[in-house]
C-alpha cells in the first residue's frame, strides 16, 4: 500500500511474486491460522445470513493475496462453490498493475488503484476484507474515519456484513524497543534483497485501544456491532525475528523454526528457547508472556531430553509444568514414532518436525488476541438492517 504520492511498495513487487516468500513458517503456521479465522467468520456470517453469493472489498489488496485467502477458506469449510465477486483496493499503482495482469482470466475480479481513506465504492458488501496491515499505514484518526465510512455504506445498502481489520501488534517481541509508542517508523526490511527500504510511518494497536476505536467508529456512524473477537497471529515467527531490527537480543526464531522443518539438517534446540527480556506492559500483555513463554520452554525441553540433550540449566528449571491440551504428549507421541520408524535421521525427520507441530499449536491455541503478535485481527459483524 501507498500512502501520499510516493508509491513505496513499487520495490516489493517481487517479493510477493517470489517462491522464497513461501518458507515453512508461512505455509505451516499463518497460512493456515489466518484460512482458520476467515473460515469460521464467514461460517459465522452464513449462520445468520445466507447470501447466494459473496462480495467482497478487499483494502490494501497488493496482488490478490486476499483473494487466494478467502478462496481458500471457503474450500476448507466446503463453500468452494460459492460465487465469489472480488474488488481489491490499492493505492500502489506497480501493485495494481500487476495484480490485473495475475488475474486477467478470472472472472468477476477486479483491482482499483485509489486510496480508500478518501474513497470506499459505495456497493453492496458482505466482507470487507484487509490482509497485511493496511489500517497499520493509518493515523488512529484516518482509520476511525475509514471505518465510520465502511459502517455508513454497510447502513445504506442494509447488509450484513463480515469486516476484518488487520493491523500490527502492538507488543510484538520483534519490537519490544517500541513498545512505549504505538505508531513509529517501521522499515520493511525483511522484503529487501538486496534493495534498502525506506522507513514509514505505521500504528501498531493493543486490543482494548482497537477496540475503542472501532465503537467510536460504529457510534459516529450509528450503526451496532454485533459480535467483536480479536486473534492474535505469529507470536513467536514473525519476520522481524529474522532481521532482529528492533529487538536485536533475541534469537531469529522464524529461521530456527524453519529449520525444523528441513530434512536432515540439526537445529540447535537451545536457541528455540524463550529467553526474551521484556519491558513493563499492560498486566494482561505481561501475564501472557509469562505463562506462555513457561509452556513453549516445556515443549523445547522435552524433544531436547528425548534426543539426550538437557537444556534446562539454560533456564534454571527446578520442575516440569503441566501442559494443556492439545499441547500435551510430546514425548508419548516421539516414542510412538520411534517404534514405528527407522529413519536414519530420526531427530531431524522426526523428531523436529514434530516439535515444530507441537509449537504451532501452541501459537494457535493459546492466542489472547492482546496485540502480543506480529499481526492483530479484528473479526466484526455489522447487520445494517438494525
Amino acid at each position: 500500500m501507498a500512502i501520499g504520492n510516493q508509491d513505496r511498495y513499487k520495490s516489493a513487487v517481487n517479493h510477493y511474486l517470489s517462491p522464497k516468500r513461501k518458507d515453512s513458517v508461512k505455509s505451516e503456521w499463518e497460512e493456515p491460522f489466518s484460512r482458520t479465522v476467515i473460515g469460521q467468520a464467514i461460517q459465522k456470517l452464513q449462520q445468520t445470513y445466507s447470501p447466494k453469493s459473496l462480495r467482497i472489498m478487499d483494502f490494501g489488496s497488493g496482488i490478490g493475496g486476499g483473494l487466494v485467502l478467502v478462496q481458500n477458506a471457503l474450500d476448507d469449510i466446503g463453500l468452494d462453490g460459492r460465487d465469489l465477486y472480488y474488488l481489491g483496493l490499492d493505492n500502489s499503482l506497480e501493485m495494481v498493475k500487476v495484480a490485473k495482469e495475475k488475474w486477467a482470466d478470472t472472472p468477476n475480479v477486479n483491482f482499483l488503484e485509489t486510496d480508500f481513506r478518501l474513497n470506499i465504492p459505495d456497493q453492496p458488501t458482505e466482507i470487507y476484507l484487509s490482509c497485511g496491515v493496511p489500517y497499520s499505514h493509518l493515523t488512529k484518526e484516518e482509520s476511525r474515519h475509514t471505518l465510520e465510512n465502511i459502517f455508513k455504506a454497510i447502513k445504506k445498502n442494509k447488509t450484513q456484513s463480515l469486516v476484518v481489520v488487520d493491523v500490527l501488534g502492538r507488543y510484538s517481541i520483534e519490537w519490544v524497543s517500541q513498545w512505549d509508542q504505538s505508531r513509529w517508523a517501521y522499515r520493511m526490511s525483511f522484503l529487501a534483497e538486496g534493495q534498502e527500504q525506506e522507513s514509514m510511518m505505521m500504528t501498531c494497536y493493543y486490543s482494548p485501544e482497537l477496540k475503542q476505536m472501532i465503537h467510536e467508529a460504529a457510534q459516529q456512524a450509528n450503526c451496532n456491532i454485533s459480535s467483536l473477537e480479536f486473534f492474535d497471529r505469529s507470536m513467536m515467527v514473525g519476520r522481524h525475528t529474522s532481521t532482529r531490527e528492533y529487538n536485536p537480543a533475541i534469537p531469529p526464531y522464524r529461521e530456527v523454526i524453519n529449520s525444523l522443518y528441513k530434512s536432515e539438517e540439526i537445529t540447535d534446540f537451545q536457541e528455540l528457547l524463550f529467553r526474551c527480556e521484556l519491558p513493563i506492559a499492560p498486566s494482561p500483555v505481561n501475564q501472557f508472556f509469562n505463562k506462555f513463554s513457561q509452556m513453549w520452554n516445556q515443549l523445547v525441553l522435552e524433544a531436547a531430553e528425548f534426543c539426550g540433550e538437557h537444556l534446562g540449566e539454560h533456564l534454571n528449571v527446578i520442575h516440569q509444568i503441566s501442559l494443556p491440551e492439545p499441547v500435551a504428549g510430546l514425548k508419548q507421541e516421539l516414542s510412538r514414532l520411534q517404534e514405528s520408524n527407522s529413519d536414519l535421521h530420526f531427530r531431524a525427520n522426526i523428531v523436529e518436525p514434530t516439535l515444530a507441530k507441537y509449537l504451532c499449536r501452541l501459537e494457535s491455541n493459546t492466542q489472547p488476541g492482546l496485540g502480543v503478535g506480529h499481526t492483530l485481527i479484528a473479526i466484526l459483524y455489522v447487520n445494517g438492517e438494525d
